[in-house]
């Protein structure tokens, strides 16, 4: 067999196991992704963390993770998998396709930004002024709009690029290209990454450094609300880590393909470009799908929060409370009434 026929068949074969992983892999990630996101909407808006600052944000990137999985993820199975792909039909369909692909995978990881500054905001004097509700709700607002603008340039620059070989939906060819791939990189896969590291690391030092300090008893703060943010700040972290190994190998997949952008590359170098492209594009997609299986390994108030919501809808179906959930309340009284009794004791004047 000579070399060509081999180059071929290595090409074809590349080829046909990208269209393979981008027909079958995304589905596990969209089933667990959409569980993941119903009982994350159900949690989050439970009056006990609710009225959390942080909560919010997590909230708005459970939404904004909604949205990249049945439409990102969707999109790209049906054009990617099955060469079902209106966006190299239309202009118009291609610019919404990449409009609404940009802006709430950008949401998403800006929303866990968010919440990771907002936990630092938490360790220093900030506090009352940044962690409330209302706060929380208005910063929503202004980085949902300021995404959607700064994001406009898609609906306007994109469109059908048609070559000798091939049809394709992207930026026009030149300058802009450049800017859209780097515009998406720094805002989604580098740049938030990069400051929920330092937001992170600098809230561990500040809640360190309160830890080693004596405070009076009137500065004290509630044991459980103390505990609460506790577990929120261990449930941001491990979403943080998430995109972190998710989001940057396609990052740097993407950096490589813009820095190589006119490069002439050989059909066996592009056939493998386009599969590794392909497999970490769905890797990508593992930081918007798994965030309540995280939530759930990591925070104790969160799978405290997701049993009630089980045994609701066990009491509603059956009449009657799960075993287990009973255990965890009377198990949460007499915890409750033991801490009363020691509080008591510790405030009578003769103690």
């Amino acid at each position: 067999m000579s070399s060509s026929s081999t180059t071929s068949t290595t090409i074809a074969w590349l080829n046909d196991l990208n269209v393979q992983f981008n027909r079958y892999l995304p589905w596990p990630l969209l089933i667990l992704g959409t569980v993941g996101v119903i009982l994350n909407v159900i949690i989050f808006t439970r009056r006990s963390l609710f009225i959390n600052s942080c909560t919010h944000y997590l909230l708005g990137n459970t939404v904004a993770n909604f949205v990249v999985l049945y439409w990102v993820a969707t999109t790209r199975i049906f054009s990617d998998g099955y060469n079902i792909d209106l966006s190299i039909e239309s202009n118009t369909f291609c610019r919404i396709r990449y409009y609404f692909t940009y802006v709430p995978r950008t949401l998403s990881t800006w929303f866990i930004l968010l919440a990771c500054i907002d936990r630092w905001s938490s360790s220093i004097k900030a506090q009352r002024r940044f962690n409330s509700v209302k706060f929380a709700r208005i910063v929503i607002a202004i980085t949902t709009t300021v995404c959607f603008l700064s994001f406009c340039n898609v609906l306007i620059y994109f469109g059908v690029q048609k070559t000798a070989t091939s049809i394709t939906c992207y930026a026009m060819p030149g300058p802009y290209r450049y800017f859209s791939d780097l515009q998406y990189l720094t805002f989604y896969a580098l740049g938030p990454p990069l400051m929920m590291l330092v937001f992170g690391l600098a809230t561990l030092r500040n809640l360190r450094r309160a830890h080693n300090q004596v405070l009076p008893q009137a500065v004290l703060p509630n044991r459980s609300t103390a505990r609460r943010d506790a577990q929120l700040l261990v449930m941001l972290l491990m979403q943080v880590a998430l995109i972190i190994v998710f989001t940057v190998p396609f990052a740097i997949q993407k950096l490589n393909d813009t820095l190589t952008l006119t490069k002439i590359k050989t059909p066996l170098q592009t056939a493998q470009n386009n599969l590794c492209a392909g497999i970490l594009r769905i890797l990508s997609y593992g930081s918007h799908a798994f965030g309540f299986f995280v939530y759930t390994l990591s925070a104790r108030i969160f799978r405290k929060e997701l049993m009630v919501t089980i045994n609701n809808v066990y009491r509603r179906v059956t009449g009657r409370n799960l075993n287990i959930a009973r255990e965890a309340t009377t198990c949460t009284m007499q915890h409750q009434t033991l801490g009363m009794k020691t509080t008591y004791r510790m405030s009578r004047p003769d103690a």
